[in-house]
């Protein structure tokens, strides 16, 4: 299925620091789209996995880890015959979302605050479960595959992506030291290779459907131009914003690739 959106254009509702200028915000959003690199290519990498599954098919949805809820607005939009549950700890995202759906307009989208354990009566549920770069914010032996397997309904789909244990680099890594102090800190989960995060799932049940990996060396560079283009400042970000989407978009060429920064697997309980 084609999913029909237009990736970024919720991100001036989203961002706190759009937010502060939205009149501003909205201009750069419809001229820019994404100005966060890494925000743009999770987006080609979501909508390329969502090109695997049936779609049109599902009608309950959880977006597991649903942060400020880009994705639960996207799929709120594009499948209106669905129901959508936008699930996180986050109690300020989660007000945000319901505020956002409520003013749009979208009454298939709902919200829920707290971990999936707390999402009583919905064993057997869920058509497909998403995971986008959260699942490395958890401790390995924390990571909710089994309560996942537990809410999907039989053929229902779990779709992880996470980064990769190990990481490519291009750029001289003391350019990056403040990020690699935040790394350090938050992506405690960030423990599996691709044949790893194959395995975790097979043993949780899933039969595994799809496996790759993603963002390789231009996807990198092209993160590295825009981290560094931001902390120059608003008008270096915007202004060096083309050059890194370009080199997302080439990452995207070609085949299967054999490493990537991002693992990514669909699993199907039988």
């Amino acid at each position: 299925m084609d999913v029909n959106v237009t990736f970024g254009k919720m991100q001036a509702q989203m961002s706190q620091r759009m937010q502060r200028f939205p009149r501003l915000s909205r201009w750069a959003a419809r001229i820019f789209g994404y100005t966060l690199v890494g925000n743009y290519a999770r987006a080609l990498s979501f909508k390329s996995l969502l090109g695997q599954l049936p779609l049109e098919s599902f009608r309950k949805i959880l977006d597991l880890g649903c942060g400020y809820g880009e994705y639960s607005f996207l799929l709120s939009e594009a499948l209106p015959r669905a129901t959508i549950t936008a699930l996180d700890l986050n109690k300020a995202a989660i007000a945000n979302i319901r505020r956002l759906a409520a003013e749009l307009g979208m009454g298939n989208l709902e919200t829920h605050l707290g971990p999936i354990e707390s999402v009583e009566g919905k064993d057997g549920w869920y058509d497909l479960i998403f995971s986008i770069d959260v699942f490395e914010h958890i401790r390995e032996e924390e990571m909710p595959f089994a309560e996942a397997f537990r809410k999907l309904r039989p053929g229902g789909y779990l779709l992880v992506k996470m980064p990769s244990r190990e990481q490519l680099t291009l750029l001289p890594e003391s350019w990056f030291e403040d990020h690699h102090h935040w790394l350090e800190e938050e992506h405690i989960g960030q423990v599996y290779s691709l044949e790893g995060l194959k395995a975790r799932m097979e043993k949780e049940g899933f039969k595994v459907l799809y496996a790759a990996y993603g963002d390789g060396w231009w996807s990198r560079l092209g993160w590295e131009v825009g981290y560094l283009s931001r902390k120059a400042g608003p008008l270096a970000q915007l202004l060096c914003l083309p050059l890194a989407k370009l080199l997302v978009r080439v990452d995207r060429w070609g085949g299967k690739k054999e490493s990537g920064n991002t693992i990514q697997v669909i699993g199907q309980k039988p």
